[in-house]
């Protein structure tokens, strides 16, 4: 079992399937974000601070930036992505993520990733502040409070 890093609480396992796979035989790059995508999902879905329904207001992403570590295979069975807010500004804010794997018993880091959300009304097609409620919800599910 890999354990949590240090300051993360939020685990999120993804099976690495075939399709993954590029023709060198391990993870493609673009599937990092994807694995990313959806353990950033489960994290807003997970503190509610969306239902996952297209409404007046949700996150976009508008940053991404990932470190590739170690190339990760089938092999190495699910790959564990692990996520916190850092930092909540006044309209955005930023998830780091982890992904690992297990080698022989051993915790592997695969990917090291950072992501800024901005929080955004579709109905209006602008951005707006990150609502207090989300705030309150990250604050005091967090292990460290994010930065402001």
């Amino acid at each position: 079992m890999i354990p949590t890093p240090e300051g993360f609480r939020h685990r999120y396992a993804i099976a690495v399937r075939y399709g993954d796979m590029d023709t060198l035989g391990h993870v493609n790059n673009s599937k990092y974000l994807t694995y990313i995508e959806q353990a950033r999902i489960t994290y807003v879905r997970d503190l509610a601070l969306w239902d996952g329904k297209l409404g007046d207001y949700g996150i976009i992403m508008a940053r991404a930036v990932v470190d590739y570590r170690v190339p990760v295979t089938m092999d190495d069975g699910d790959a564990i992505i692990f996520s916190r807010t850092a930092r909540i500004g006044t309209k955005s804010f930023e998830m780091e993520h982890v992904v690992m794997v297990e080698r022989d018993g051993q915790p592997v880091l695969a990917t090291q990733a950072s992501i800024v959300g901005v929080a955004f009304n579709y109905s209006t097609n602008a951005t707006i502040a990150v609502p207090d409620e989300w705030r309150a919800k990250i604050n005091a599910y967090e292990v460290n409070p994010p930065a402001s």
